[in-house]
């Protein structure tokens, strides 16, 4: 209803202007992502989500509450671009990398959705932007605000092939804790 989205406009911009400085602390990124998926079992998800994470990923510095909120956010919009196109077969997939180049971590979420339109790939990251029927898009500001909190850099891209666009992917990069091989 008009009066939930209000609400929820409402919740989402008080969290968005009271987000709190991000306390940071080594956090193992993996073990971190596999208990936020214990969230989303079979039972509670309309859309599969999958697991590809990279042994070679250790700790980062991170708000561990923070980087919850993050992996939520993204989760749920990757599942939403999914049901609004019905593709409830194929999952979300939640993937880390490490770059040994950069010394930095890769987080990404890719869903098989319709993919974001050109003007959002140009102004993703201002408030109030969204490609969801429902939400304000400040999902992705809350993200954007706590990848800048976090020194990581945030990027949206449409995945592609052979000319089709077949899903959205959104990262976070990271700085490793600690220089490793």
């Amino acid at each position: 209803s008009d009066l939930d989205a209000m609400k929820r406009l409402v919740n989402e911009f008080r969290d968005y202007a009271r987000l709190p400085a991000a306390q940071l602390e080594p956090v193992a990124i993996n073990a971190l992502i596999t208990d936020v998926l214990q969230l989303y079992g079979e039972e509670n998800a309309h859309v599969p989500i999958k697991a590809e994470l990279d042994p070679q990923c250790g700790a980062i510095l991170a708000d561990a509450q923070q980087l919850r909120q993050v992996l939520h956010n993204l989760m749920q919009n990757a599942q939403d671009a999914q049901e609004q196109i019905g593709r409830l077969d194929q999952p979300v997939v939640v993937q880390t990398l490490w770059r040994p180049a950069s010394q930095r971590v890769r987080l990404s979420v890719l869903d098989n959705g319709a993919g974001f339109p050109e003007p959002i790939l140009q102004r993703a990251l201002e408030p109030y932007v969204t490609t969801k029927a429902k939400g304000t898009g400040l999902g992705l500001a809350v993200v954007k605000k706590i990848a800048d909190e976090h020194g990581a850099t945030l990027t949206l891209a449409n995945r592609e092939q052979g000319g089709e666009v077949i899903g959205a992917q959104v990262s976070l990069v990271f700085n490793a804790l600690e220089a490793h091989s």
